[in-house]
């Protein structure tokens, strides 16, 4: 059966064929089509498709733009319009969005409007819309921002926080209403709290600096301090966080609500960051040592993150100040999806008020961070007796991690002092060690196993007790005599050897040490000293202390490792 071809469709098909060998001539054929039926949407669309197909981006622009303009058979047209919009979307330039360049702002605004009034799902008429607003912000965005914080599904599908928060907030210039831009602002800080706890994306520049341009948004149109609403990454916090300090008077709270929250997340978020594994433990102050200079306030706070960390705290502090602005805040938190101050901070912030109660691990937890934190803890409160169980307990926990010695254990000063300490084996050691020094310190007894057991103890972290040290030299040689029969099992310092030697060797003193292993102890039933000329006693202290020096490369750690597992007895009768 013969079909009938149309004039329009013998054209068309005529200018397809020689686009195959001949541009020129097909491109003749649809100048003769557009000529003879000038309103053919038909016709028109298929100059279109050949100018695209071709690559010639100017005039496929012209092409679409008489097609828009003649807006019939639109829906035919909207496919094609879906296109272009997409193109728009992808950063990686394309035939569509170079093309889109040479239609004239009205025709874009046309097209761009179509595809918006055209989309169906809420998620995709958003992003249009939010495209609209970047080519065209004159339009305005308040009708978008109350469809996206409005959107049901903002809580659930975080697309939406995101094209808000990431993509619209920053078009905004202005909004009538400083109750909407308070809730724009809590959903700011919501999203970009949780984004920097989210390790899967990592796609957003300086998101806490974009977070601080929301802040301004809100600063400005409610006269806030300039200062409190730029938070730039190299701001010194002490000064900010005095710029806070001095808010806490003001009737009106919301700047000190919301610059303070914020100002709070990112020294957690940072303190956090470079935290790693480390806990928080009470740790020493020595009067007799000068006090630090960097110390702010009444507790010093050392180790890695501290600093964050005392930011953090001290605007936590600031942000539970006064009834108001503690039950703010506590609002504002119950909108936050994400409070990382639940994972670690609470049991730190508790610490650091000296809320023993509130920081001590229930019985349950018996692993290796728990023990440390009883020890910690019990030290603290002067329960000794618990303190050294802790301890003991947490010996054979110890990581395979070796890492290094801590030198902030002890400040100078009375004040209190908390430390981040890291679960390295060493680390650990060093702050039980310090503890076990302090606890024999405190008991006042002067006898020779105590002082023994200090030097064994202090040998890992030498030289930082050296005024211990120094101070049981000077009672061996008040008292003239020193016996210790763990010695030679315990003391390989090279240091303590030397000046263990030289008390021995001192000309005109009168001092007897009983330091020879137990077995040549008792066979010989004699205190090695200076009195009498027994050569056979030098010769022995000699070798003995040969001995000693043989052994000082031995690993000092397993070695107070040992003798605090071996010892325990001992350690523990001291109290």
């Amino acid at each position: 059966m013969n079909v009938v071809e149309s004039d329009e469709d013998y054209i068309i098909s005529r200018a397809k064929e020689a686009q195959k060998s001949n541009i020129h001539s097909a491109k003749a054929w649809m100048l003769t089509a557009k000529t003879l039926f000038p309103t053919n949407f038909k016709i028109q669309f298929e100059a279109y498709v050949m100018e695209k197909q071709s690559g010639n981006v100017q005039e496929a622009a012209e092409c679409f733009s008489s097609l828009m303009m003649s807006r019939q058979n639109l829906p035919d047209l909207l496919p094609e319009i879906q296109s272009i919009a997409n193109s728009l979307k992808s950063i990686e330039p394309s035939f569509l969005s170079q093309m889109f360049d040479f239609i004239s702002p009205d025709m874009q605004l046309t097209i761009l409007k179509t595809s918006v009034e055209n989309s169906d799902d809420t998620m995709e008429h958003c992003r249009l819309l939010v495209l609209l607003l970047k080519k065209f912000p004159q339009l305005g965005v308040d009708s978008l921002v109350k469809t996206l914080i409005n959107a049901e599904k903002f809580f659930y599908d975080n697309r939406y926080a995101r094209l808000l928060v990431v993509e619209t907030l920053p078009l905004l210039s202005s909004l009538e209403s400083p109750r909407l831009l308070q809730r724009l602002l809590v959903k700011a800080i919501d999203f970009y709290n949780s984004y920097m706890y989210d390790e899967t994306e990592n796609d957003i520049s300086d998101p806490w600096q974009r977070l601080y341009g929301v802040l301004d948004l809100l600063g400005r149109q409610l006269g806030w301090d300039t200062y409190l609403v730029n938070y730039s990454n190299s701001l010194n916090k002490e000064s900010y966080f005095q710029k806070l300090m001095s808010l806490r008077t003001c009737e009106d709270c919301r700047q000190l609500l919301y610059c303070g929250t914020t100002f709070f997340l990112r020294s957690l978020y940072e303190q956090k960051s470079l935290k790693g594994n480390h806990i928080l433990v009470e740790a020493l102050s020595d009067p007799d040592q000068p006090p630090s200079k960097r110390r702010k306030g009444e507790i010093e706070v050392t180790g890695i993150s501290a600093a964050q960390f005392q930011a953090a705290a001290n605007c936590w502090e600031l942000l539970h100040s006064n009834e108001v602005i503690a039950r703010e805040f506590m609002k504002l938190v119950t909108q936050l999806q994400v409070k990382p101050w639940t994972e670690g901070f609470t049991e730190e912030i508790a610490l650091f008020r000296g809320r023993y109660e509130d920081t001590t691990p229930p019985a349950t937890a018996t692993n290796l961070t728990a023990n440390i934190i009883r020890a910690s803890i019990n030290f603290a409160q002067k329960k000794f007796q618990a303190c050294i169980e802790a301890i003991l307990a947490a010996i054979p926990q110890l990581p395979a991690a070796e890492g290094v010695l801590e030198s902030d254990l002890i400040v100078g000063g009375k004040h209190r002092h908390l430390h981040f300490l890291p679960l390295t084996k060493v680390a650990i050691m060093h702050y039980f060690c310090t503890l076990l020094i302090r606890i024999l310190l405190s008991t006042g007894n002067n006898a020779d196993l105590t002082y023994g057991h200090m030097l064994v103890l202090m040998q890992l972290g030498w030289p930082q007790e050296e005024a211990i040290f120094i101070h049981i030299l000077d009672v061996i040689k008040q008292k003239g005599v020193f016996h210790y029969h763990l010695f030679s099992a315990y003391i390989i310092h090279i240091d303590f050897l030397e000046e263990l030697s030289f008390i021995w060797n001192e000309q005109g003193k009168n001092i007897a040490l009983d330091i020879l292993p137990n077995s040549q102890q008792h066979l010989g039933q004699r205190r090695i000293g200076t009195r009498g000329a027994d050569k056979g006693v030098k010769e022995d202290f000699k070798q003995a202390m040969k001995a000693q020096v043989a052994r000082c490369n031995e690993s000092i750690l397993n070695l107070i490792i040992q003798f605090i597992t071996s010892e325990r007895s001992y350690l523990l009768q001291i109290l």
